[in-house]
């Protein structure tokens, strides 16, 4: 994993953020959702940039981009797009802790990561991995926010 931390980022806030990164991919990784690699060679793929710039975070196939504002200004929401905004699993959320907002950023974006760079050599996502936010990405969002994210929800 090659890590960029840009100015602005306390390493305590960085570590945070890698923390649930590498939560994420370890189980995306799974033998159970036979994606072609283990989890390090899906960590040695990734490159990781995490920013305090009050921009969106975003993601490609090379890897992912995390703004880390809202964690920092504390936000309570957990906002997402309106197509999926009120599902039970992988929808908006409030009232939550600003770690798990990070948490849900987090995910949502290295399951856009997943998307492109396995998605092709995938079985299961090898025809539905394409649109941005449709049947692959949800697939694999709904894994991460089910296994890694949510459980920590109950707490809160």
């Amino acid at each position: 994993m090659r890590i960029i931390q840009r100015a602005g980022v306390s390493a305590k806030d960085r570590d945070l953020a890698l923390k649930w990164v590498k939560r994420c991919l370890r189980e995306i990784t799974r033998k159970d959702y036979e994606l072609p690699v283990d989890y390090g060679e899906a960590r040695n793929d990734l490159l990781v940039t995490v920013k305090r710039a009050g921009h969106r975070s975003s993601a490609c196939a090379k890897g992912i981009t995390i703004d880390i504002s809202a964690y920092t200004k504390g936000s309570s929401a957990l906002l997402e797009y309106p197509a999926f905004a009120h599902d039970p699993v992988i929808g908006s959320r409030n009232a939550i802790t600003p770690e798990l907002v990070l948490a849900g950023t987090i995910a949502h974006e290295i399951s856009h990561f997943v998307q492109y760079r396995y998605g092709p050599n995938t079985r299961w996502l090898k025809k539905r991995y394409r649109k941005p936010h449709g049947e692959g990405f949800r697939d694999i969002y709904r894994i991460l926010r089910s296994k890694v994210v949510n459980p920590y929800l109950q707490d809160v």
